[in-house]
Order: structure tokens, then sequence, then C-alpha cells
């Protein structure tokens, strides 16, 4: 089972429906199995698919906020799944519809994680992190309950007490989503200095602008392109070293994606789905051989 997690330092750079596409090329064409966990805790974008079947209560499973909260009180529980489309399964976050519990949830929740976090000099010093310990119990959690071929994360933006599992050493792929603008690159290649300062494994970064304007004069977003590929960033040059670089890859506009529609990907343009296809792929290649979370897991 592999482990991918998507994240963007702001939100409205497609990154929920490029998991999600990127999921389904994979399901429908390459016979994967495939678990999408909506891990964006406080602006859930994946728990609207869910239908919520039965009583996760009296099923003992629970949703990922409640999962989180009952993990923190040394409570042992499984995790809520249902089956979307064929081989593609969700965890959702929360079902949002409870609206008064979630809200009274997240109190709890960032009581714990303050109670918990720890700052990024102590990340630097220690191999081990709270990122990877909740990770780990996460992965352990699912891997007990059904076998997936991989397991997609779809992260909160920004850095909160939450999507500091990006800080895990034990994920095996994080995908980081970039907008074509100088204030999502720059906060972002600051979010890869403060990944490449820490011990323990060595990170694998594929990157992603997106979405890419259409019409667009190339030479007033080249400095972007070339500022968001640190093989092309002197400047950053010794980040990249820190890092397993997949470089960089843009996703095109297209006016289908932009309701974040689930049905969308049968009828998207063939720029937008060969670029799709070409990252699902990459993806495909780099993680095939990769054993690190199963030997994680076998510790």
């Amino acid at each position: 089972m592999k482990s991918v997690l998507f994240y963007s330092f702001k939100g409205g750079v497609g990154r929920t429906q490029t998991m999600l596409n990127m999921a389904k090329y994979l399901v429908r064409e390459k016979n994967k199995k495939i678990l999408i966990v909506d891990f964006d805790i406080y602006a859930p974008g994946l728990s609207y698919l869910a239908k919520f079947n039965g009583n996760q209560q009296n099923d003992h499973k629970s949703y990922m906020l409640d999962f989180l909260l009952k993990s923190f009180e040394g409570e042992k529980v499984q995790l809520y799944t249902e089956e979307v489309e064929h081989n593609l399964h969700l965890t959702p976050a929360y079902n949002i519809k409870i609206i008064k519990k979630y809200h009274n949830d997240l109190n709890q929740l960032s009581q714990y994680l303050y109670s918990l976090k720890t700052g990024a000099e102590e990340r630097k010093e220690s191999v081990s992190t709270i990122a990877d310990s909740i990770f780990k119990y996460i992965v352990e959690t699912i891997k007990r309950q059904d076998d997936y071929d991989y397991v997609f994360f779809d992260a909160r933006t920004g850095v909160t007490e939450v999507s500091d599992i990006l800080f895990s050493n034990f994920l095996d792929l994080k995908v980081i989503v970039s907008s074509f603008n100088k204030q999502n690159i720059q906060v972002t290649n600051s979010i890869l200095e403060l990944l490449s300062e820490q011990l323990g494994e060595e990170h694998t970064i594929l990157r992603l602008l997106s979405p890419e304007p259409q019409d667009y004069d190339r030479e007033l977003y080249k400095t972007i392109e070339q500022e968001a590929d640190l093989n092309n960033n002197s400047q950053n040059e010794n980040i990249r070293k820190k890092f397993d670089w997949m470089g960089v890859h843009k996703i095109s506009y297209d006016k289908e994606i932009v309701s974040n529609d689930f049905e969308a990907w049968g009828s998207v343009g063939a720029d937008y789905k060969e670029e799709i296809i070409n990252i699902s792929n990459l993806l495909l290649t780099k993680l095939d051989d990769n054993q690190r979370l199963e030997n994680i897991l076998s510790t």
C-alpha cells in the first residue's frame, strides 16, 4: 500500500479535483484499488460524496475527525469507508450535515493538537515527529481494514496542526499544488525549505502548477514557472538536493472541472486528460518499486 499526500498552501488551485481525477484514471484504466481520505478536517472537500450508510457509532467505525479524537483519548476504532464507485473508496472527514456536533468536535480537536504541537525547530532536532505518529497510526488502521494499492490524502491548506502530516517522513509521495501567481509560488517554496531542513527520510516531491490560464502570455508567466522549478532556480538548489525531486508539471484549465464535479472526468478536454494521465503514470513508475511504507509498517 502506497501513500500519497495532495497539499496546497492556498485553496482554489485544483488540488482536490486533480487528486480525484488521478484516482479515477488509476481505478478505471489501471485496475488499482484506491482509498481517498478527506483530511481537510476544517473544510472538507470530498465528504459530500459520502452517503453515510449506517450508523458509525453502532458499527464502531469513525469518520476521520472522530477517529482522531478517539485516538487521542486512547480508544481504538476503525475508520469509516464506503465505496463511491468500483474500487474507489472514501473516508470522509465528517458528516457535516450534523453541523453543531461537527463544530464542537473541531474545538475539541484543536485543544488536543495545540497541547501536542511541536514547532519547526523541534522538527529539525528529531527524526520522528508527531506527524509521523499520527500518520503511521492512520495507515496501520487502514491496512488492517482492507488491502488498497494507494491511499490518497487530501490535506488542509496552509500550515495547521492537522496538515502537519505534510511533514511526516513516512509518506511515499507529496504532490504539492500551486497556482500561477508569485504569492503562492514563493510561500510554497518556503514550505519546501522547511521540509528540506527536517531530519529523516528523503521527501519525494512532485509539484503541480494549476490551473494553467487560458490564452495567457507565456513570457509573462515564464519567471513564475522558473521559480517553481527547483531544477532551474539556483537559489533553491540546496533545497532540491535534499528531495527526491520529480519536477514541475502543469495542469490545463478546463471548464468541466470548475465545479469540482465527481463526474467531470468523463467529459474533460483532451489536453487536461492527457496531463492527468501523464502525471498518474509518473506516480505509478515512481511508487511501484518504493517499499518505504511496507518497511515502516513491518517494524
